[in-house]
């Protein structure tokens, strides 16, 4: 496994698990599965509701809590109500503290919120915040009016909207730049695109291993989304291989700037991948 450090200089895996959209009544398997395939930083959120189930996979796994990074992600409003949340959270897991724990889209009030999380990180209940969704007019009103500097903004990032305006502006602040849906390219045609299916047959890899390495070694967090075992691993089997710098080249020129999520149909259908 590849890690990464935040500013605060704490390590994290440059690979997560993320358990969006996965029915609490499969969350506590899928997690454990994720868990025996190496997974040691599982992504959730109040949203998803399934924050219990991924305390009883960690619990079920006989693992030592302090291998996890737990990822945590609050919509919220105001400075109390947010701490109440953190807290509401943290006896879901059973945990005196997350390791990560974000805002998870921006709000009218949102360095109210930051600054509850501040409180947080100094009362010891996170090692770390940070952002998700955050343009740069926002990144800047919290960089600008709170303390403790943000440690990752996570954004859609993928091959049809890689999002380098972002990741440079991001490095500019000293600040990390984490992709969610990696591999949410069904919609693209990705899987199928001539360019990736080459060079994957270069490699003798898949696509999906092939777009994973290549934001994970222009230095993006990634965080791919599967229920299936077997894709658990394949996701996993990136760190025996190096695109070269032509075919850097050809997936960069593949950027389209093409929001998935913006798309009406993004709500209403996504892979199982």
């Amino acid at each position: 496994m590849q890690y990464i450090n935040l500013n605060n200089w704490i390590q994290v895996p440059i690979l997560w698990f993320w358990v969006y959209k996965i029915f609490p009544n499969e969350t506590k398997d899928t997690v454990l599965n994720a868990i025996k395939t190496w997974y040691r930083h599982i992504d959730t959120a109040q949203y998803y509701e399934n924050e219990r189930w991924v305390w009883q996979a960690i619990k079920a796994s006989w693992i030592d809590r302090r291998e996890f990074f737990v990822t945590t992600k609050l919509i919220t409003k105001w400075y109390e109500n947010t701490l109440r949340w953190i807290d509401i959270s943290l006896q879901k897991f059973w945990y005196d503290y997350f390791d990560l724990v974000l805002i998870h889209r921006p709000k009218w009030d949102n360095v109210s919120i930051y600054k509850a999380l501040e409180t947080a990180y100094k009362r010891w209940k996170c090692r770390a915040i940070w952002l998700s969704n955050f343009n740069e007019e926002q990144f800047l009103e919290i960089y600008d009016n709170c303390e403790i500097k943000p440690v990752v903004n996570q954004v859609e990032t993928h091959v049809m909207w890689q999002q380098w305006k972002m990741h440079d502006f991001l490095e500019n602040y000293d600040c990390i730049h984490e992709s969610w849906s990696p591999l949410w390219a069904w919609k693209f045609e990705l899987f199928e695109n001539k360019v990736l299916v080459k060079i994957a047959k270069k490699y003798n890899k898949t696509v999906a291993q092939v777009m994973l390495r290549f934001f994970i070694q222009n230095n993006v967090v990634v965080i791919p989304k599967t229920s299936h075992m077997e894709r658990m691993k394949e996701n996993f089997e990136i760190f025996d291989f190096a695109l070269d710098e032509e075919d850097i080249i050809e997936i960069k020129n593949l950027d389209q700037k093409i929001s998935y999520t913006n798309r009406p149909e993004a709500m209403l259908r996504e892979q199982n991948y």
